[in-house]
């Protein structure tokens, strides 16, 4: 009985805590030259694989043209909504990666709410389970964007931070 309390009192907090859009400082789309060390224009993209939300492993290809990456929730639910208002090939037609950072979310949580969430959606979503892998790519100063990574085989040539519908369409295109 105590458990199912806990799993009801649990869900109930998610869902009033849910899709709380946080108002990002700088409301325009910024150009940046570093997000991380790792993350820096004229570096070269480790290409990494990860499992999606259906548990299969994922890796980028020389083909591949930009990274989106969000970090939090809102950030998650911005290019999710963007995303699901296109055709479902639009990621995979436009070369473009879908990396969503996860590892700060308790394991029951994620398995709970979010990648079943995530499965309802016919496009792949790269996840980062790992915090230490995460610390690669994070950058708490921009964590509230949403990172989009422009590649030229694997050489990262751009990186902007985008909060709105409207400011992925201008960097990622119809």
């Amino acid at each position: 009985m105590q458990k199912i309390i806990f799993i009801l009192l649990a869900s109930t907090v998610l869902l009033f805590s849910g899709c709380s859009e946080k108002k990002v400082e700088n409301p325009n789309i910024q150009t940046i030259n570093s997000l991380t060390n790792d993350i820096t224009v004229g570096k070269t993209f480790q290409n990494i694989t990860l499992k999606n939300q259906f548990d299969k492993p994922i890796n980028l290809s020389n083909k591949t043209k930009k990274v989106i990456f969000v970090f939090q929730k809102a950030s998650g639910h911005t290019a999710r909504n963007f995303i699901n208002s296109k055709p479902d090939d639009y990621l995979s037609n436009k070369n473009i990666a879908f990396i969503a950072d996860i590892s700060g979310m308790p394991s029951i949580i994620a398995s709970m709410f979010a990648v079943p969430d995530l499965k309802k959606h016919k496009y792949s979503v790269m996840l980062i389970r790992d915090e230490k892998l995460s610390a690669k790519y994070r950058n708490d100063k921009y964590e509230d964007y949403i990172a989009i990574i422009s590649l030229n085989d694997f050489k990262i040539t751009n990186i902007k931070l985008v909060s709105t519908d409207k400011q992925l369409e201008e960097t990622l295109g119809k």
